[in-house]
Parts: C-alpha cells; structure tokens; sequence
C-alpha cells in the first residue's frame, strides 16, 4: 500500500516502486513494503549518476503488518517497540543492501516525537552509494552518503519513514572522461545535507502511516 506524501512533499516528489521484506519479531511474521520517492526536479540526473534503482537523493515510506497481528496476541505496539523498532532497523538495512548499498553502521540514534504524539527512535547510519560504472574509472567507486530511518507504535502497528542524502558530488569518484565538456557531471548532482536533512524530517514528523 504506497502511503500519501505529506501535503509540502506531494508537489516536488513521486513515488519510484516498492520493495517488500519480511522478517520476524516475538510470535509475529512482520511484512514491510517499502515505497520509495524520488524528487521530480533531475530525477533523470540522479538515476545517471547510480548503479542502484534508489536515488542517492531518495525518501521512502514503510507500510508495516504483523501476522498475526499484535492484537491477536494481546500486544499493544507500545509494549513491543523495543523489540521491534531494532529489527525494523535492520529490515530497512537489509532492503538498501540488496538494492546495492552500502551500510557501514549507525552513526546516531535519536527520540522523537511522531504526529501521533507516540515517541518513536530515528536512526542516522552512515552509507556508500554505488556510482554508475559507465561514470567511474575504476570499480567499486562509492559515494559517502546518509540514511535516516525512524519508527513509531501506533494504534495498530508502527509507522516507519525516511531517506537517503548524498554527503559529496562524485566529483573525487567520477573519471574526468565522463564529464561534459563543461567539466560538469552528467548526473548534475548538487549536495547540500542540511537542506535534504530539513526535508527528510519533514518526512518524518508528519507523515501519516497506512490505517
């Protein structure tokens, strides 16, 4: 189920494709789809620039189901989120692994408070985004990036939202010969983490889950 975009993303993001994982927590099979969001200004540049269907500039929302469902087993999400909010972490790790990137641990974990007033963990990790082939002159070229994730209890479930952010421009990864003859890299890639921070956390505090 692709989740709504808070009404100040709706405008400037679209959604990309799902992804669906499934691991375990307590009694419960726990079911994440995924759906990723890519910004509609240079999208086509982005999508260049990576050896990954995700953009290096990406947001994505979580749609969370448990089976049986943790009223069937007389749980309230509340009391499960210790537990819970760690796997889904590293559900989250695993989805970004297999689509090519690289997780190199959590650089910070935050409280917060979610729209529905629940509070809720925020992960900060440290990644490496694949670069393009066609653009590197040698293999496994990286460039640094950032993830955040953040989960939530909610009446039902949890809610879970959030995005990757480029930290560097590949200029020190792309080979010179894949770029234009103004010296500019066919991605177009700008960086500025404090504004992709701004509208991750956007994400994040007024996103409403499914159901």
């Amino acid at each position: 189920m692709t989740i709504d975009l808070p009404a100040s993303l709706a405008d400037s993001w679209r959604a990309l494709g799902t992804r669906t994982g499934e691991s375990s927590v307590l009694l419960a099979s726990i079911t994440a789809e995924t759906t990723v969001y890519e910004p509609t200004d240079g999208a086509d540049r982005l999508a260049a620039l990576g050896a990954s269907e995700i953009p290096v500039r990406s947001l994505f929302t979580v749609d969370v189901t448990f089976s049986p469902s943790l009223s069937d087993l007389g749980m309230a999400p509340e009391s499960a989120f210790e537990k819970a909010a760690p796997k889904a972490k590293s559900q989250f790790v695993t989805t970004l692994e297999d689509e090519g990137l690289r997780v190199d641990g959590t650089r910070n974990t935050l409280e917060f408070e979610a729209t529905n007033g629940a509070e809720g963990s925020w992960f900060v990790l440290d990644a490496g985004y694949p670069v393009s082939p066609d653009l590197t002159a040698g293999e496994d070229e990286w460039l640094d990036a950032e993830a955040h994730i953040a989960v939530w209890p909610t009446e039902a479930s949890f809610g879970m939202a959030g995005g990757i952010l480029p930290l560097e421009d590949g200029s020190d990864v792309v080979d010179g010969a894949g770029a234009t003859d103004g010296g500019e890299l066919p991605a177009g890639l700008e960086v500025d983490p404090e504004s992709d921070r701004e509208t991750v956390a956007d994400l994040i505090r007024t996103i409403e889950p499914a159901g």
